[in-house]
Order: C-alpha cells, then sequence, then structure tokens
C-alpha cells in the first residue's frame, strides 16, 4: 500500500472510533473528561483532526500554474527538508511552541461542534480530495516555514493519527467508555519505524535498540518527540 492509501486508511481508521464515541449530547461528560495533558477529549479529539486539516490546508495551496513543484506559500525564509525524519526534528526544536500547540488543540475541539464525527468525517473528505489535486512528490510548505515532500508530511500524519487514537481509546476507557480503534497494521509499523528513526537521529539509536531487545529500560517518561 503507498504512502497516500495508507494514510487515506488510516484516516478512516479514525473517522470511524470518533463515530464510535457518544455525542456530546449523548454524553457531555465524556467529551470534557481529561485526556492528554491539559487537553480534555474535546481538545484531543480535535488535535488529531488537524492531521486531516493541516493536509487539506497545506495541499490546498499548492500552486499548480508553477512549473516545478513549489508552493504560493513559500517565501525567502522557507527551509526545504528531505523528509519526514528531517520535518519531525526540526518542528520539535524549532518549529512547535509547546504552548500554542495546547491552544491549538483546544480551539480546534471547539471547532468540532455539536457533532464532532460529521466534523471529523468532513475533514478527512477534504483532505482527501485537496490530496487528489497535488502531483507526487510535490513539495508544500507547512509550519514554521517549512517545505517537503507531500507523502513525506502525510508520514508525519500518519503518527500523530496512530498514536492520538490510541490516547483517544485510552482516555474514553478511563471515563468509563470502551471505544474501537483498529488503524491499519501497516500504519502502525510506519508510525513505529518513523519515531525510531527520529530516535536515532537524536543520537538515542543505541538506547532504543537495547530497550527494544531487553538489554536496558528506556527512562521514565521517555520521547522521541
Amino acid at each position: 500500500m503507498d504512502t497516500r492509501a495508507l494514510f487515506a486508511a488510516t484516516a478512516q481508521a479514525f473517522v470511524d472510533l470518533v463515530a464510535a464515541l457518544p455525542s456530546p449530547a449523548e454524553d457531555a461528560a465524556l467529551w470534557s473528561a481529561p485526556a492528554l495533558g491539559v487537553w480534555d477529549l474535546r481538545a484531543l479529539v480535535g488535535h488529531t483532526n488537524r492531521a486531516l486539516v493541516t493536509v487539506a490546508t497545506y495541499a490546498t495551496a499548492l500552486d499548480h500554474h508553477h512549473t516545478g513543484p513549489e508552493s504560493r506559500r513559500t517565501t525567502t525564509t522557507a527551509t526545504d527538508l528531505s523528509d519526514a525524519v528531517d520535518y519531525l526534528w526540526t518542528a520539535t526544536g524549532t518549529a512547535t511552541d509547546p504552548d500554542e500547540v495546547a491552544a491549538r488543540g483546544v480551539s480546534a475541539g471547539g471547532s468540532l461542534g455539536t457533532d464532532p464525527a460529521a466534523a471529523v468525517s468532513a475533514a478527512r473528505d477534504d483532505a482527501l480530495a485537496a490530496l487528489a489535486a497535488v502531483p507526487s512528490g510535490a513539495r508544500i510548505s507547512v509550519v514554521g516555514d517549512l517545505r517537503l515532500p507531500v507523502e513525506e508530511y502525510l508520514r508525519t500524519r500518519m503518527v500523530e493519527l496512530v498514536v492520538h487514537g490510541s490516547d483517544i481509546t485510552r482516555a474514553a476507557g478511563a471515563a468509563g467508555t470502551t471505544v474501537p480503534f483498529a488503524p491499519p497494521q501497516p500504519a502502525v509499523v510506519a508510525a513505529a519505524v518513523l519515531l525510531a528513526e527520529v530516535g536515532a537521529h537524536r543520537g538515542d539509536g543505541p538506547l532504543l535498540l537495547a530497550a527494544l531487545t531487553g538489554r536496558g529500560p528506556l527512562p521514565a517518561g521517555y520521547s522521541v518527540l
């Protein structure tokens, strides 16, 4: 399965997950229950949905009238990145402010409105429609004036969908609601591989290898992001 098809299948798993949750009208307490850090469940779902919203936003901005894969949002300060590892490393280190991320999640949660399942489904449709008009290998400009091939950006969005989809099921379960989340196995593998690549890039390859082979523990709270 190619990257675009795998992204579409992973997005569908997220849509199915949110559809399985009781609506805010059915269970308002669930949507305001603690979920991840400062986020309640609504904010967590909203943040995860941004993995779809940003794809639609950045892909739509691509200028198809250019002869090369350039973006209307490209500026003289844009930084060209080679791949998803480079993006996650760069964005985590320089382009992402934790407080801004938290605030965007809260805002995105509010934007889900009274029918989060419908909002998420519409975001998926918008993302796939925008991608359909983007040539393979085209570079898109994303957060922080970073630019990378669209398929590499999709790899990072699958990490968001897979990881936060699991966060949503845990948060819902802690609040007494059991919901299924079944992302494609290749997406889970791809997310794990990409995060391991990021960890190795930051110099933690030996640490990760030791943990994965039972030769040593990871430090408490360890994260590659």
